[in-house]
């Protein structure tokens, strides 16, 4: 099981598991990672995370609820664009299962595919009653 051991706080590495077009220019990335120890910070709120590729990191708000991020499911709604750092290292994942068959055929480690995604824990966007 390559899940990463999280810390509580359900920050770290969390893998692709499928990456679904909805435009030409849109996908949604599945991400799972084991579930945090920690409850959601603000599941009564509208909330983000980070993302980071290298240097470069950027904020999403999911699609998936404070629920499913507490089972380990984070669901992110992606546009590329065409100068965008790091939609462009979005645009060059994998899901988890095909870095996995790489990985097999090249004799290189899962753990240096590009099938994870690096997420911050849930932060407050908008407090609501």
């Amino acid at each position: 099981d390559y899940l990463n051991e999280a810390p509580s706080d359900g920050s770290g590495r969390w893998k692709v598991v499928e990456i679904v077009g909805v435009t030409w220019d849109t996908c949604i990335y599945r991400l799972q990672s084991s579930p945090p120890l920690e409850p959601h910070p603000c599941p009564q709120h509208a909330w983000h995370v980070e993302v980071r590729f290298g240097d470069e990191a950027r904020e999403y708000t999911p699609v998936s609820t404070a629920e499913e991020w507490e089972a380990g499911r984070l669901d992110l709604l992606v546009k590329t664009y065409v100068h965008g750092a790091v939609s462009k290292s979005f645009g060059m994942l994998q899901t988890f299962e095909e870095a996995h068959e790489s990985s097999m055929v090249n004799y290189t480690p899962l753990e240096d595919q590009r099938c994870w995604v690096l997420v911050s824990r849930p932060q407050v966007t908008l407090y609501l009653p």
